[in-house]
């Protein structure tokens, strides 16, 4: 899969949301969305999947991202309100 080096980049990987951002020192950071709270966490186990994509990974606009992120928030809403 060819990577524009504009950031940020945007996947699904095993369902999971990762957003792929810029640091200030040229590196890059991964965020993960955390499945409990709904937040952005970094993790960056999961950098070798966006350059390395397999069958599990799907690239991502930047409105479908933040649709899958709020949809998975108001899943954990709802959640909350049941419990």
């Amino acid at each position: 899969m060819s990577q524009a080096t504009d950031f940020p980049w945007y996947f699904a990987i095993d369902d999971r949301l990762v957003k792929v951002i810029a640091t200030r020192s040229g590196g890059m950071d991964v965020l993960l969305a955390n499945l409990t709270t709904g937040k952005l966490e970094r993790d960056m186990e999961y950098l070798a999947y966006c350059f390395e994509p397999g069958k599990n990974v799907q690239r991502l606009s930047e409105a479908e991202f933040d649709a899958r992120m709020a949809t998975l928030k108001a899943s954990l809403r709802d959640r909350q309100a049941d419990a």
